[in-house]
Formats: C-alpha cells, structure tokens, sequence
C-alpha cells in the first residue's frame, strides 16, 4: 500500500492558504492567530491575510483588528469560504484590482508533469531579466493603467524583496525571444505557483506548461515535490492537463482601513 508523505499530505491545506506555509520575505512581519494568518509586507503598505478562522458576524471586528496591523495598508483577503467573502464584503471589503478576479481556483499536485520540447527556460538572474519578466506580465492583459505604472514605480523593491525570498522567477524563449514569464515561493511543504503569464501573440506553443515543469524541477531540486497554485479559468484548464488536481474555489477580496 503506498502512503503518501507528510510534504504530500498538506498539499491541499498548503493550496487553500499558501501565505500561512511559504517562508516570508526578509523584513516581514507575521502574526499568526487563531482567527487568521496575516503577513505585512511592503513597509506597511500591504497585508496578505489568509487562513480565515472566524464566525461570519465577526467579520468587521476581524478587518478592523487586521487593519490595524498596517494602518495605512492595502489588506488582501483569501478564503475557500464563500460565507466568510460575503461576510467580509459587507464589512466594507471590495473585489480586488485587475488583472485579479474575485473568485479562482486552488489547485495542487505531488505528481510529475510533462516535459515540453522546443522551449527554452532560464532562470531570472539579473534585474534586466527581471524588468523583461515584468513588462510581460503587464503585455498579458488585466492591468489597469494606474496600476501597471505603480508595478513599475516599485519594481526595484520587488526585485530585491524576491531576490531575498526562497522560490524564484523563470522566462521561458521561443526562438530565442522571452515569450512568458512565472514565479514561485517556496516553503517547507513545496512552491506555491505565485504568478505565470505568456504573451497572448505565444499562447499555445507551451511555454506556460514548460513554466511549470521548471518549477516542479526546481521543488524536486528542494526535496519537496509538491506544487500548489491560485488559477483563473484559462490557466486552470492547462493545469489539469499537467496533473494537477482541483482542491476547491476560492475567493479574494482586497480593503482599506474603514
């Protein structure tokens, strides 16, 4: 009988709240409480809550207690629990900024996916890669104008909080030229898939599912093979193809302090 390893059996725990197992950046501030898993990032400017614990009828007291971790901060909110979202979005929270969407799908694998031939994958190295990863990212479509120009303005501090942080970012080419971009944090259970786009003009070619298989060697590589990953419909289709299995929907929502 084959019994599946510890790393294996959080897989979906790990799925539905990526933020409470990948290890933070440098600079993070955690607080890991009963009625939720918060981390303030970006000086103050953000905190990603996750790990949603808490009766539906405390949900303003929760985004008041969060807030006031990060008075001046963007607060992010994810939670398989629909009740837990409507409850939320009463207490004043809203649907998040394109190019994210309310509702998405948490997916995981433990299983090998497949090699794709004709793409080539590098791992970002240099600030320049990073910035030609960046501009893909916001060729793919969803950003608004407002906030491509913020990922641009911050996009020195992202590179060197990522640089910092176990995981890494890969380009995949075709015909020598970059054509997608992914990301990954790693943590003790595996690497949660934290970002993959391809230009819309490369779409098709392989070089999403050739993302992903760099990133499975790459938790191969750690000694925990186990992928994780929030996916929007497009994504979640090739994803299934590649072995990944459905943990469940989930649904994010983004505040301010009231």
């Amino acid at each position: 009988m084959h019994s599946r390893s510890p790393t294996s059996s959080l897989r979906n725990p790990f799925a539905e709240a990526p933020g409470a197992f990948v290890h933070p950046a440098p600079g993070a501030e955690i607080f890991d409480r009963g009625r939720y898993h918060a981390v303030v990032v970006g000086g103050g400017r953000y905190v990603n809550t996750c790990r949603l614990r808490f009766d539906p009828a405390e949900a303003p007291e929760v985004l008041d207690e969060v807030h006031a971790l990060a008075p001046n901060g963007t607060a992010s909110w994810i939670t398989s629990s629909r009740s837990l979202a409507t409850a939320l979005r009463d207490a004043g929270a809203h649907d998040p900024e394109p190019p994210l969407e309310p509702t998405f799908t948490a997916l995981a694998t433990d299983r090998e996916p497949p090699p794709v031939d004709d793409v080539e994958i590098g791992r970002v190295e240099t600030y320049e890669e990073f910035l030609t990863g960046l501009e893909i990212e916001l060729a793919s479509g969803g950003y608004t104008d407002d906030g491509a120009a913020r990922r641009r303005a911050e996009a020195a501090e992202t590179y060197a909080r990522r640089r910092a942080r176990p995981g890494g970012e890969w380009l995949a080419f075709l015909d020598g030229e970059p054509v997608a971009w992914a990301g990954a944090i790693a943590g003790p259970v595996g690497l949660f898939l934290a970002g993959g786009v391809t230009l819309p003009t490369a779409r098709g070619r392989g070089a999403y599912r050739a993302l992903v298989r760099a990133r499975w060697d790459h938790a191969v590589e750690l000694g925990t093979p186990v992928l994780v990953v929030h996916a929007q419909e497009r994504s979640r289709r090739i994803l299934e193809r590649c072995g990944f299995d459905v943990v469940c929907t989930m649904y994010e929502l983004e505040s301010s302090a009231r």
